[in-house]
């Protein structure tokens, strides 16, 4: 069933090609199993995002839990299953669950539903986890196990890391929690409300509508236009935050029970004592790199296992040159929204190219929105080592970059 439909968001325009063409208002596809309609119902939204994980704004939500490998539909626990369940290369998982906003329990009981899983998931193994994947994968059963799934998307990613990684977070109860609709309109205080339950463990939670068009007869008659929107997020600082549209909704954090532990960030000592594990000189190496960077004006942000290199300019915006992990990664995902906002993604682009040179066997990849666009060896995570021994040509790279950001932000 086809409507216009109304979103504070604008009326979706489709422009075609010709300069003299008529703008043509799109209309809004909503999901429904009504008879005589295509079956757009939450089995048919669950596949789409299970073959479209790029279609999921996790970078945009949180970069550390992208990009997201899938790992199975209906994972089974005792709560009930999960709709869909994701894993990032650095052991995070994303759990998600799809609705189809037709009813005002649905609205009710979905935030719950969802916190509920991850309880259920904070008691879990990584042999729990993997045995529930295998159990959901039953179609696939030879490759059940959560590393062989992660293994052919990168080739970076050393199995112990990856299991000891999976089983911290589990333990610590890290997880992205997205509920995802055609039409979300459950309201900030009751999500608050919900949050508030959970508030103490370290899990970051999304409101993403897919909001649906139909193309015009000029266009591709019978294809969609998809676009994914966030329309509430969780912002973990020194307290929980639910972010809509523009207004900021407070969620008091309730005093930590006795033996449990805030979220904390990883120190330099540490990142360095981990690195020192894979490589005994690269300890000295990174710190004479990140005197030079500072001597730039970037900042080291540091995360639970990693640390952010990047550039925080004075009209606000921030540009990420890359998250090294203590593991030995380099993610450089972001820097080329950024330099969309500006106006030229090619600013970002160029980036990611100079410092694929410096890289063997790597290259550029982009899927998807420019979130997404990053240096990748084999489709994975490359190690930042290579490109530390070409430090020079790095800083320049990114010098060159802030410059040209710099002539962006004034043009």
């Amino acid at each position: 069933m086809a409507s216009t439909g109304e979103s504070r968001y604008g009326r979706t325009i489709y422009l075609p090609p010709q300069l003299d063409a008529r703008a043509i208002p799109l209309r809004r596809r909503r999901l429904t199993t009504e008879p005589g309609d295509a079956p757009y119902d939450e089995d048919w939204l669950q596949q789409l995002l299970w073959r479209n994980p790029g279609l999921l704004p996790i970078g945009e939500i949180d970069p550390a839990f992208a990009p997201a490998i899938p790992l199975c539909r209906e994972l089974p626990t005792d709560a009930g299953p999960i709709d869909l369940a994701y894993v990032s290369e650095s052991g995070r998982l994303t759990l998600v669950e799809c609705k189809l906003w037709k009813n005002p329990e649905a609205r009710r009981e979905v935030v719950a539903q969802i916190l509920d899983y991850a309880k259920e998931l904070n008691r879990w193994s990584y042999e729990d986890l993997s045995a529930a994947v295998l159990r959901a994968r039953r179609s696939d059963p030879g490759r059940g196990a959560l590393f062989e799934l992660v293994h052919p998307h990168t080739d970076s990613v050393d199995e112990v890391d990856f299991v000891d990684s999976v089983t911290r977070n589990l333990v610590d109860g890290r997880f992205l929690l997205l509920v995802v609709g055609d039409g979300i309109k459950e309201g900030v205080e009751r999500i608050t409300e919900h949050l508030r339950r959970l508030a103490g463990i370290q899990f970051t939670f999304g409101l993403v509508e897919l909001a649906m068009f139909e193309m015009p007869a000029e266009g591709t008659p019978g294809g969609l236009i998809v676009e994914p929107r966030i329309l509430a997020r969780t912002v973990e600082i020194e307290r929980a935050i639910v972010r809509r549209a523009n207004n900021d909704v407070v969620v008091e954090e309730p005093a930590l029970s006795k033996g449990k532990q805030a979220a904390r960030r990883i120190t330099k000592d540490e990142f360095y004592d981990q690195v020192a594990k894979r490589d005994a000189a690269l300890p000295d190496r990174l710190r004479e790199f990140f005197g030079r960077v500072d001597d730039l004006g970037l900042d080291l942000t540091s995360g639970d296992t990693y640390l952010e290199l990047s550039w925080h300019r004075p009209d606000g915006e921030v540009v990420r040159f890359g998250w090294l992990y203590a593991s030995g990664l380099l993610d450089t995902a972001y820097i080329a929204r950024a330099a969309e906002k500006y106006g030229n993604v090619d600013v970002g682009v160029k980036y990611l190219e100079a410092l694929s040179d410096l890289i063997p066997n790597s290259r550029v990849k982009k899927e998807g929105a420019t979130h997404l666009w990053r240096v990748v060896v084999n489709d994975g995570t490359p190690r930042f080592a290579p490109a530390l021994d070409r430090s020079d040509e790095w800083l320049e790279a990114i010098e060159r970059t802030m410059d040209a950001f710099n002539r962006l932000a004034t043009d």
